[in-house]
Order: C-alpha cells, then structure tokens, then sequence
C-alpha cells in the first residue's frame, strides 16, 4: 500500500471520531468558548511582541531563547499566534484551549521541538509538585528555571 493511499485511509477513518469530538464540544459549549476566548486574544487586546513579553518577565539575555520557546509552545498548543499570549494569562484558560486539555508531556514534546534537545519530565513535574501557578507569567518562570537548572546540569 502506498504512503499516498495510506494517507487517505486514515483521513477516512479518522473523520467520523473528528465529527463527534466538534459535535460534543458543540453540545457542551466548549467551542463556543474556545471562539470567544481566542476572539478576546486575538482581537480585544493589543498583540504583545517578544521584546516587550521579555522585558515584562525580566527575562535576562540568556533565558530570553527559554521564555520564547515556551511562550511559542504554549501558544502553538491552543492555536494561537505567540503574540496572544500575555503574562497575566490564566493558565486554566490556556490549558482549557488546547485540544485534549492539559498535558504536559506535550508542552515538554513541543519545548525540544523548539530547543532541538532532549528534555526529561521530571525536572518539570518537580517544579509543579506543589500546584500550577494561576498565570502564565509565572509558569513560564518555572519552567524556565527547571530549563536552565537543566542546561547547567547537562554543561557540568
């Protein structure tokens, strides 16, 4: 069987379970909110540039790469413009927008993606073993700090 004809099979078999999921989330509510939220993102607030995101972090020249990716990552798992993305944001919000809900694993998957190296779970998990901060600003400071504890670990 070709890639090609493999490619169509599973486009196929993957629509009808597509279909339901849009359906639930219709019935529920969730991709109403979902539109009006990202509305309020997109449109109800001036887009924020990585320069200005960085200086409102504090973000020190050589975080400034970290802070991105995981603004970038957090942006491209609700399927938003990086821009969007604030630090006042509430991180509930952000995990409502993504597609399955929240999931780490994935923040982590799109971070090496980003970074182009390997990032293991558990300095992250231990950051957050206390509870998840309420905004993204000071997620992002943890998963920052986990990010560079990692990188100088890895350097020694």
């Amino acid at each position: 069987m070709s890639e090609r004809t493999l490619t169509a099979l599973l486009k196929v078999l993957c629509f009808p379970p597509y279909l339901l999921m849009r359906l639930i989330q219709e019935v529920s509510g969730e991709g109403r909110w979902y539109r009006r939220q990202k509305r309020r993102m997109l449109t109800e607030r001036a887009p924020l540039a990585d320069a200005e995101f960085l200086r409102v972090g504090r973000a020190s020249a050589d975080d400034a790469p970290l802070w991105l990716a995981v603004r970038r990552s957090m942006a491209e798992a609700c399927g938003l413009p990086s821009e969007a993305i604030h630090h006042p944001d509430r991180l509930a919000d952000l995990w409502r927008m993504q597609w399955m809900g929240p999931d780490v694993l994935d923040l982590v998957f799109r971070l090496e993606r980003s970074l182009g190296t390997k990032i293991p779970r558990a300095p992250i998990d231990e950051v957050f073993r206390g509870g998840w901060p309420e905004e993204f600003g000071q997620f992002a400071a943890h998963v920052v700090r986990a990010l560079r504890d990692l990188r100088r670990t890895n350097s020694a």
